[in-house]
């Protein structure tokens, strides 16, 4: 498994809630995250955001609400709003995707 599987899983995951690759409800609000730096042994961090409001026109107004660290082997280290069990969800389809591609051996013909 690799922190890219588990982004990848994460955007299914978002889509499925909300529609959205980036956003998802929790049990305390409309979340919104966003990669941010990539260190070369492939940690990934990034911000979340929680849904403050909407104005006058309808923009939505995000403010800050933690960040996410996600390593290298694909674990979800820290995960701002994201409830442990959807943690543990993510983390799971991101593993089973790569057991079922290093599982799929061609047969010669």
């Amino acid at each position: 498994m690799s922190s890219l599987n588990t982004i990848e899983s994460l955007g299914e995951f978002c889509k499925k809630n909300s529609g959205d690759e980036n956003t998802w409800s929790g049990k305390s609000g409309t979340y919104h995250w966003n990669v941010g730096r990539s260190t070369p042994g492939g940690l990934v961090n990034g911000v979340v955001r929680k849904l403050a409001g909407t104005d006058v026109n309808g923009t939505k107004i995000w403010s800050v609400a933690g960040s996410f660290k996600i390593a290298a082997d694909g674990s979800i280290l820290r995960f701002t709003g994201l409830a442990k069990k959807d943690q543990v969800l993510i983390s799971r389809i991101a593993d089973i995707k790569v057991q079922a591609t290093h599982s799929t051996v061609e047969q010669p013909a």
